[in-house]
């Protein structure tokens, strides 16, 4: 490999590392609800990004790939069996709060554990796509391209997934 190109994938790395390396991490942190678990989650995803990109492999779209790299292992964590502890959201990056107000923090960690929660009520790959969807802000052909599913299926999942969620949280509030 020539210096030049070792250079010019070391920058495209690190662009794509400063771009997505935060949506990663808390994609990983609603599916672990674990910070540490979530931090090396993430770096392998990057390192086995890196991979792809020094193999020059044909990457069409390298946000769908980072989440299906992501998930992929999360999914072999599961495989392995290994204790996964439920840590308080406090002690991670959900401790930087947006608002200065104390009270209005305290509201929003509520309802942000609320919402985690009801949203584990779903069924996994529901759960995923909605969260793919809102709150990582992808189209339904990046999820689909990400879940390797048809883009109808993904839209049928999402329009169920968002009914059941109503149901869960009417049945939540009474």
């Amino acid at each position: 490999m020539k210096d030049e190109d070792k250079q010019q994938y070391t920058e495209q790395f690190i662009e794509y590392y400063e771009k997505y390396s935060d949506d990663i991490f808390r994609f990983c942190m609603v599916k672990t609800r674990n910070r540490s678990r979530s931090l090396d989650i993430t770096q392998d995803t990057f390192m086995k990004f890196w991979e792809y990109i020094i193999a020059e492999q044909d990457i069409e779209n390298e946000r769908p790939l980072l989440y299906r790299i992501a998930n992929n292992l999360i999914i072999d964590g599961y495989r392995k069996k290994k204790p996964i502890l439920v840590e308080d959201f406090s002690a991670g990056s959900y401790n930087d709060y947006l608002h200065d107000d104390h009270e209005t923090r305290m509201v929003d960690k509520i309802d942000g554990e609320k919402a985690i929660t009801l949203l584990h009520q779903l069924p996994e790959t529901t759960r995923e796509i909605i969260n793919l969807r809102f709150m990582h802000d992808f189209s339904i052909m990046e999820i689909a391209h990400t879940l390797d599913m048809k883009p109808k299926t993904v839209s049928v999942y999402l329009h169920r997934g968002l009914k059941r969620l109503r149901e869960i949280l009417e049945e939540y509030e009474t």
